[in-house]
C-alpha cells in the first residue's frame, strides 16, 4: 500500500510545477516575425537641387567582425530606407546642384562579455555642376545591448532591437544637422525656397559652380536697392512746361493799345515800321482845318 502515496505525491507535484515551467518558457521566448524598418511617418526634408544619389562606402571598408546582415532588418538596409524616406530632390528646372548621401558605416559587433555594439556613420554633401562640394551634414549614432549570457546573445530579436534603436537616434541627429547645416538649401514639396532657402543657382560664375543667388528676403545692396533708370521720354513733365513770361509792368505797356483796342498787337519787327494814318470814322466827314471829330 506505500507505493500509492509515493505516486500520488509525484503527479500532485508535476501538476504543481508544470505550468509555472511552461509559463517561464513563454516569457523568454523570442519573436519570430520583425516589422521592417520604416521611416516614412516622419517629417521629410525637400532639398533645391535637381537630384539625389546613395553611395554605400562600407563595401569598400567593412568592419571587421561584423554582424550586422544577421539582424532581421540590418544596419545597412535600415540606413539605405532613412535616406529614401526622408530625403528628396525638389529643385526646379534651373538647379544645376546635385545632392549625394553617403553611408559611411553600419555594423553590429559582439564585444567580448556578451555585448552587442552598433554604429552608424552617414554625411550629406552638395555638389556644384563641377563636382566641387559646397555644402555638407553629417550624423553619427551607437547603440550598446547586453543580453542575459544565458541565452543566445546575437539572437535576430537581439540585433533587431539594437538596430531599430540606433536608427531612431540617427534620424534624430540627421534632421537636426541638416537643418543646422544645410537650411539654405532646403524647400517645400513644390520647390518653393523656405526661410533664408536659395532661390536658384548662378551659372554665370567664372569657376564653373552655381554660385548661390540672395534668398528673398536678404537685404538687397546699393546696387540691388537703387531701380533702373527710366527710358528718356518725348512727353514733358508737368513741373517741367514753360511757364508764361510775366506780364509787362511798365505804364506804356499797361494802357490800352489805341491801334489795336482787341489786345493783338503787332510783332517786334512791325513796331519799326512808320504809323499808319487813322480812317475817318463813318459818318463824319473831314474838311481842311477840320478835327476828325467835327469840332468847329
Amino acid at each position: 500500500m506505500m507505493p500509492f502515496p509515493r505516486l500520488f505525491r509525484s503527479s500532485v507535484a508535476t501538476a504543481i510545477l508544470l505550468p509555472a515551467l511552461l509559463a517561464g518558457c513563454a516569457q523568454h521566448s523570442e519573436p519570430t516575425q520583425f516589422a521592417p524598418l520604416r521611416y516614412d511617418y516622419l517629417g521629410q526634408m525637400n532639398l533645391n537641387v535637381s537630384s539625389l544619389s546613395i553611395v554605400d562606402r562600407t563595401a569598400t571598408h567593412p568592419v571587421e567582425g561584423d554582424i550586422g546582415p544577421e539582424s532581421p532588418t540590418p544596419p545597412l538596409q535600415a540606413v539605405r530606407q532613412m535616406a529614401q524616406d526622408r530625403l528628396a530632390a525638389r529643385g526646379t528646372v534651373d538647379s544645376a546642384n546635385t545632392a549625394r548621401f553617403v553611408i559611411d558605416r553600419a555594423s553590429i559587433l559582439h564585444l567580448p562579455g556578451g555585448t552587442l555594439k552598433g554604429n552608424v556613420g552617414v554625411h550629406l554633401d552638395i555638389l556644384a555642376p563641377n563636382g566641387r562640394r559646397v555644402a555638407s551634414a553629417s550624423a553619427q549614432a551607437s547603440q550598446s545591448l547586453h543580453p542575459d549570457p544565458s541565452g543566445e546573445v546575437a539572437s535576430p530579436a537581439n540585433l533587431y532591437a539594437v538596430t531599430r534603436d540606433m536608427m531612431q537616434t540617427l534620424n534624430v541627429e540627421f534632421e537636426y544637422q541638416v537643418h543646422h547645416s544645410l537650411s539654405k538649401w532646403l524647400v517645400d514639396a513644390g520647390g518653393t525656397p523656405v526661410g533664408s532657402a536659395i532661390q536658384s543657382q548662378s551659372l554665370n560664375a567664372q569657376d564653373g559652380t552655381a554660385a548661390p543667388l540672395p534668398a528673398p528676403d536678404a537685404p538687397k545692396t546699393d546696387a540691388q536697392a537703387l531701380p533702373a533708370a527710366p527710358a528718356p521720354s518725348n512727353a514733358v513733365a508737368a513741373d517741367a512746361q514753360p511757364q508764361p513770361a510775366p506780364a509787362a509792368t511798365s505804364a506804356q505797356d499797361a494802357e490800352p493799345n489805341p491801334i489795336f483796342p482787341s489786345g493783338d498787337e503787332a510783332t517786334p519787327a512791325a513796331k519799326t515800321e512808320k504809323p499808319r494814318t487813322l480812317s475817318p470814322k463813318a459818318g463824319f466827314l473831314t474838311l481842311p482845318g477840320k478835327s476828325a471829330t467835327g469840332d468847329q
